[in-house]
């Protein structure tokens, strides 16, 4: 299987995000800039914090886009997909229209929340977690 070449991350993976899985995954990506993605964004609570879902909806999810570096290979996208959740059904990596500042869409990956929202989710109107994360003075997910 050939890596994809883009991406699009829109809350922990973020090269802003405070844990060691965005860490090692943005020594091989490179930033594009700010983008946008169809869809509606919630927040998930989990005991270590916040983390969001793009589930399919009315709307536009706020992000990254990034490009990989010549070094991502196979191990970054399995490190990936695995904080994912991938393998457990909660997440999966599908191919979107990532929109950029001048209109722009340009296919990246991106992860999708395959599961249904639960009752303790949160909305997020505007589709941007971490003014989200500001407004309500929540914290993020950390990985441990």
């Amino acid at each position: 299987m050939i890596a994809p070449r883009r991406f699009f991350f829109y809350g922990t993976l973020l090269d802003e995000a405070d844990n060691p899985i965005a860490r090692a995954a943005h020594r091989h990506l490179r930033p594009i800039g700010r983008a946008w993605v169809p869809g509606a964004l919630v927040a998930l609570p989990d005991p270590a914090g916040w983390y969001p879902a793009l589930v399919r909806g009315e709307g536009r999810v706020a992000g990254v886009l990034y490009a990989a570096l010549p070094g991502f290979g196979a191990n970054e996208l399995a490190a990936l997909d695995h904080y994912e959740g991938c393998a457990l059904g909660e997440y999966w990596r599908a191919i979107v229209p990532a929109h950029d500042g001048a209109g722009r869409a340009r296919a990246a990956q991106a992860y999708l929340y395959r599961r249904r929202p639960p009752r303790a989710a949160q909305a997020i109107a505007s589709g941007d977690f971490s003014g989200w994360l500001t407004e309500t003075g929540r914290g993020p997910f950390r990985a441990g």
